[in-house]
């Protein structure tokens, strides 16, 4: 990249996006050592979708962070970096506490992954507008 000033939204969204990552595979390990004998087979399968969505969205939003200079259209991208926040939170969010048990918090999920999918037109939207060269 030609340009390695990152604006303070970039980089905001690249703190959150790191420490998704960290938070998420802490609650891998969790799922995975203590909870174990805890959850169903069926509550273990959706805690681990939960991180795995958590940790392909939290890579996506650092890769918005980085690829806002080369698509041009900040607004757009800082509005997509948004929905994927709010993805993260209200898809693995209420998955990861509707397994432990915390009722009709996993309604909320559908909300989230619309999040994620409007997150990722909005980008494809940026991309389309980008400046050829």
């Amino acid at each position: 990249m030609t340009n390695t000033n990152l604006s303070a939204s970039a980089r905001t969204f690249i703190v959150i996006g790191a420490l998704s990552l960290l938070v998420a595979t802490q609650l891998s390990a969790i799922g995975f050592h203590a909870l174990n004998e805890v959850l169903t087979p069926a509550k273990r399968e959706s805690w681990h979708w939960a991180t795995e969505m958590q940790f392909y969205h939290s890579l996506g939003l650092i890769l918005l962070a980085l690829l806002g200079p080369r698509l041009g259209n900040p607004r757009l991208l800082t509005w997509a970096s948004g929905f994927m926040v709010l993805g993260l939170l209200l898809f693995s969010g209420s998955i990861y506490l509707g397994s432990l048990g915390v009722p009709a918090v996993g309604q909320v999920a559908p909300m989230g992954g619309s999040s994620f999918m409007l997150a990722w037109l909005l980008v494809a939207i940026a991309a389309f507008r980008a400046p050829r060269p």
